[in-house]
């Protein structure tokens, strides 16, 4: 029905009008801004820290560190595709020349931008996990929600 509600809007002299195929799912999902009923329902972008710690595969496990905090570390391509984890464990054991994607931890999971928060921290505390990545539907990197222990 949505490129017969563009068609009409256009009709009207609104314009341009665009069609998005995706969907109201996907645009939700990657974050995009979206006009909500109940404006007090946080979503995990909402508590999401915008701007975590993040490296390239290419990076070294010295490298990284020396020049990143304590917590996670994540691992991102050129595009800001989401590729791994380094955990500041991972770096007791490993050679500081060695490069993160030699160590880090291959595919973390990650959540969707409109996923529910309160909902979302709850799982989070049954499995005891500190924090969790927001990424789009193609994997780039939105986020970490981080759980208060």
């Amino acid at each position: 029905m949505s490129p017969r509600a563009a068609w009409r809007l256009e009709r009207l002299g609104y314009g341009p009008v665009y069609d998005y195929a995706a969907g109201k799912v996907d645009w939700m999902a990657a974050g995009l801004p979206t006009v909500r009923a109940d404006a007090s329902a946080r979503r995990a972008l909402d508590a999401a820290d915008r701007t975590p710690p993040t490296c390239s595969p290419d990076e070294t496990v010295g490298g990284v560190t020396d020049n990143r905090p304590t917590t996670a570390v994540v691992v991102v391509n050129a595009e800001g595709v989401v590729l791994g984890r380094f955990r500041a464990g991972m770096a007791a054991t490993a050679d500081p020349a060695t490069p993160v994607e030699d160590v880090m931890e291959p595919g973390p999971a990650t959540v969707r931008a409109h996923e529910p928060l309160a909902p979302l921290l709850q799982r989070m505390a049954e499995r005891n996990v500190d924090e969790i990545i927001v990424s789009t539907p193609e994997g780039h990197l939105l986020g970490v929600v981080r759980r208060e222990p």
